[in-house]
């Protein structure tokens, strides 16, 4: 029996592409989740957000401000008790949240291996960047201004001039994935 082939999700932004390799045997729920949101062209057109230089790139830390994007999802990671062996380290690609609560739609690319030690376990790593680590660099390269977000703690350095994810595709090889198991939507 042939097994399947990983979803590819590529972002595409002005410096080129991104691609990531999605992992859905290790975080099924966080993969659906993110391919729902791509196919919706939920990701489409949307301001990056956050850069953390030695730490994250993160498109978004507010759910890009859109309601339809204010998902919860049970934490798909080991300090939830589950079984979520992808290894944090430089290109490993995660969502956000809190506790045992991830986000639906914040999700990050891992700087460095260093950042990945801090994160490891206490996220819901679904990905790892495969090509276009150039443009990862190039966008985090980019002059930035802190914003309060009113979490102590919590940089948040966002691109000066406006920088979009201009559109997500997913090739899923012709595999239909399921919608995800919401836990809410954020108000």
């Amino acid at each position: 029996m042939e097994e399947k082939r990983n979803p590819i999700a590529i972002i595409v932004t002005r410096f080129g592409e991104i691609k990531i390799e999605l992992y859905p045997k290790e975080a099924p729920n966080t993969v659906n989740c993110f391919i729902s949101l791509a196919k919706k062209g939920l990701f489409d057109h949307r301001k990056i957000r956050r850069i953390a230089p030695g730490f994250v790139l993160q498109p978004s830390y507010s759910d890009f401000e859109d309601e339809r994007c204010a998902i919860s999802l049970d934490g798909e990671y080991r300090n939830n008790g589950f079984p979520n062996d992808i290894p944090f380290e430089r290109g490993t690609v995660a969502m956000g949240g809190e506790g045992n609560v991830a986000s639906g739609s914040c999700f990050f690319i891992t700087l460095t291996d260093e950042a990945g030690k801090r994160l490891d376990g206490g996220y819901a790593a679904f990905g790892k960047v495969t090509e276009g680590w150039e443009v990862v660099e190039q966008i985090t390269a980019l002059p930035t201004e802190k914003v309060d977000i009113g979490i102590p703690g919590v940089d948040v350095n966002e691109p000066i001039e406006p920088e979009y994810m201009e559109k997500v595709i997913v090739e899923t090889w012709g595999i239909e994935y399921d919608e995800p198991v919401i836990l809410e939507r954020k108000s």
